[in-house]
């Protein structure tokens, strides 16, 4: 009895020095958790205080850090005849860096980097992950000005991880939801389906993005696109389907209320004042007037290592937004009820895309 006593006090510990051993072992990177509560009546530990650092050390952000990442068997499961996990991450933060040195930049590398150290740490096919309160940020120390973006109060969920496709599952075993906040107070969402143990990306998503005070972006604009807005809101709708190598969807962006105006006393240089106006008038031209806004569906299409993009399709649809009808505001399937085209129609809708994209031959 004393020794199991002994031993159960000394777990916690033991599991620490562990699981700080592995993260360490992490090609590039390096990592130490501070504390660790073992649960054994529930199958579960809980890792308090994660971090994992790039080795180069001239990135000062972690490029992963949470408060608190929960794992434990999944007892329902049990009755089912499986043994698996779920994972709950309390304020986990992920952050990506483009650094002036290319070595030093921090990407995270290959998937199956982590998905190895996350099997090496609890042993268990997952089934169920849950964030509650993450954040993702990216940080571009090469551009001019530099810029840092993120989204924060992200909460997501996502089930059916270790499911295969059944009858009774329907197409999609494993469905996500995610929330979170963009800078500038825009409001995200995303919800989804997919096939996770399906050979090749089998999903259908839904993301959308609404009310980004584009003020808030300036640093971004001014380095991607060499404009500096002072007033102005962005939202965006996305829909993609992928099956069997290949994808297809739509971007659908508004921008409303745009204004280039420069604020009192602010000085820019002339280039960016040239293209300012040159912005600001196509913008004129195509803006929806009663609307106040400008919108264009871009459609895109192919396989993985193919992207075609509707050029001719994205410029009409400008044109038709401006002058002949209003897009709607919102997700197009929301709107009809239809679900993505099928597959067959996803190959016909490349062909096209890739049609009006070439190049027509003189005459």
């Amino acid at each position: 009895m004393v020794l199991l006593i002994a031993a159960r006090i000394a777990l916690p510990y033991v599991l620490r020095d562990a699981i700080n051993k592995r993260l360490n072992a992490i090609p590039d990177y390096a990592g130490s958790v501070e504390q660790i509560d073992v649960g054994l009546w529930r199958g579960a530990y809980t890792i308090h205080r994660l971090v994992i650092t790039k080795r180069s050390g001239e990135v000062k952000e972690p490029f992963f850090k949470a408060d608190k990442v929960d794992f434990s068997i999944a007892w329902r499961e049990l009755f089912h005849g499986r043994l698996v996990s779920d994972i709950e991450a309390v304020k986990p933060m992920l952050t990506f860096v483009e650094a002036v040195a290319a070595d030093a930049s921090q990407a995270g590398g290959s998937a199956q980097r982590w998905q190895d150290v996350i099997d090496d740490i609890f042993p268990i096919t997952i089934t169920y992950f849950r964030i509650l309160d993450g954040e993702v940020r990216y940080i571009d120390q090469t551009a001019e000005p530099k810029v840092d973006v993120r989204i924060a109060h992200l909460a997501a969920v996502v089930t059916g991880l270790a499911n295969r496709r059944s009858d009774a599952e329907g197409e999609f075993p494993s469905k996500i939801t995610a929330s979170g906040e963009t800078i500038g107070s825009g409001k995200l969402r995303l919800t989804g389906q997919l096939e996770p143990l399906a050979e090749q990306p089998h999903f259908l998503l839904k993301f959308e993005v609404e009310g980004v005070s584009l003020p808030a972006l300036n640093e971004f604009l001014r380095a991607y696109a060499g404009v500096d807005v002072s007033k102005g809101t962005f939202s965006a709708y996305v829909e993609a389907s992928a099956r069997d190598g290949r994808f297809q969807g739509y971007f659908k962006p508004f921008f409303a209320g745009l204004d280039f105006s420069e604020p009192p006393g602010a000085t820019r240089p002339l280039g960016q004042k040239i293209w300012e106006t040159v912005v600001r008038g196509l913008a004129w031209v195509f803006k929806n007037h009663p609307r106040n806004e400008v919108a264009t569906k871009i459609p895109f299409a192919g396989e993985f290592k193919d992207v075609k993009i509707g050029v001719w399709q994205t410029v009409k649809n400008l044109v038709r937004h401006a002058f002949v009808e209003p897009l709607s505001k919102k997700l197009d399937s929301r709107a009809s009820g239809e679900k993505l085209p099928t597959k067959s129609e996803a190959e016909d809708k490349t062909q096209k895309i890739r049609e009006k994209s070439a190049p027509k031959p003189e005459k």
